[in-house]
């Protein structure tokens, strides 16, 4: 996911970090990262004797609940496959009818950006729509430089600069990314459409008798734009959850069955240690690394649902109604982006 840590500005190396770990890093890196800091904590507390990893009772303990919860997480696995499935599987005229509806929004999404035949590329797909929103703005520009109201000319210049500088900076983006889903969406997770067509009905229905047929021809389909996009962006979040739920469930199995296989095993060995001639240190190693290993498929699941959940809450911000603290986040956002070009 190199591809994705510069598509958002961002003010210090702890904006990069959090930034990586709950949107672009690679899921497998933060369930490492997220293993290597429990084996840590285990460690250091271990060395330190403020905890007693040493005592086969209550290691056998911990474990035994670890296990219960493991086989839960299994559970979970095949729980979350029943949902993947539930939306692939139906009749061959459901799969037919779905399958020419998408086909068919591909067709309409083609004729509202003028483009003759869309892309099957995420990226490119999105790169179209942000070259077409550009060049409804230059057009809304050109008609608002002919009316005589010198305010209602300001604010669609205000308002034009303000597309042109978000296009520019999405588009920047989209041309640099291949085929991963999550590239895109996190790319379209920075581009404020609520906002934009908020301000374009305000200007149509505002002025409507000031405005030329040309800018109002311009507003509506910067309309339809802002409503195509958000509807195609819906439909990428659709199935990159999919494939993400897929994979976490794949993940889950994949290292469910060894952290089973090992805190199973070290139920059975604890309560043997304190008879052999083992020294601490190495006890307190053998035990952090086997609870490390045993909360592997809590910290799979841990990587995946926060970015799934991340993700759900940022998109649903987008439509007719903007969330208090979507409403700041992008004031923030438009803030940084003003300083850097004042500078």
């Amino acid at each position: 996911m190199s591809e994705s840590e510069h598509l958002s500005p961002v003010d210090s190396a702890t904006d990069r970090l959090i930034r990586w770990i709950l949107l672009t890093g690679d899921r497998l890196q933060i369930t490492a990262a997220i293993t290597g800091l429990v084996f840590t904590t285990f460690l250091l507390f271990g060395f330190a004797g403020l905890i007693s990893l040493s005592v086969s009772e209550r290691a056998v303990w911990f474990l035994s609940g670890t296990l219960n919860g493991l086989l839960t997480l299994i559970a979970i696995a095949v729980g979350l496959n029943q949902i993947v499935l539930s939306q692939e599987m139906g009749s061959l005229d459901d799969l037919y009818d779905r399958t020419k509806g998408t086909f068919d929004v591909h067709r309409r999404m083609g004729d509202t950006t003028n483009v003759s035949m869309s892309s099957p590329q995420a990226s490119e797909f999105f790169l179209q729509f942000s070259n077409a929103i550009d060049d409804r703005a230059v057009e809304l520009e050109a008609a608002g430089e002919n009316l005589t109201d010198e305010q209602l000319q300001e604010e669609i210049s205000d308002y034009v600069e303000t597309l042109t500088e978000q296009t520019d900076n999405i588009s920047g983006d989209l041309k640099d990314l291949g085929f991963e889903l999550i590239d895109t969406l996190i790319v379209l997770l920075d581009y404020h459409d609520s906002w934009q067509l908020h301000t374009a009905r305000r200007l149509d229905a505002t002025y409507e008798n000031e405005l030329s047929e040309t800018a109002i021809e311009a507003l509506d389909e910067l309309e339809d734009l802002f409503l195509e996009l958000d509807a195609a962006r819906d439909y990428l979040k659709t199935l990159w959850v999919q494939r993400e739920l897929a994979e976490l469930s794949r993940m889950l199995l994949y290292t469910g069955l060894p952290a089973v296989i090992v805190a199973g095993l070290a139920i059975f060995i604890a309560p043997e240690i304190p008879g052999l001639t083992i020294p601490r240190p190495i006890i307190v190693v053998l035990l952090s690394t086997t609870i490390a290993v045993s909360l592997v498929p809590l910290s799979v699941l841990l990587a995946y649902v926060v970015r799934i959940a991340l993700i759900a809450q940022r998109t649903a911000a987008f439509g007719p109604f903007i969330p208090e603290d979507e409403q700041q986040r992008i004031s923030g956002q438009v803030m940084t982006e003003s300083q850097k070009l004042d500078e």
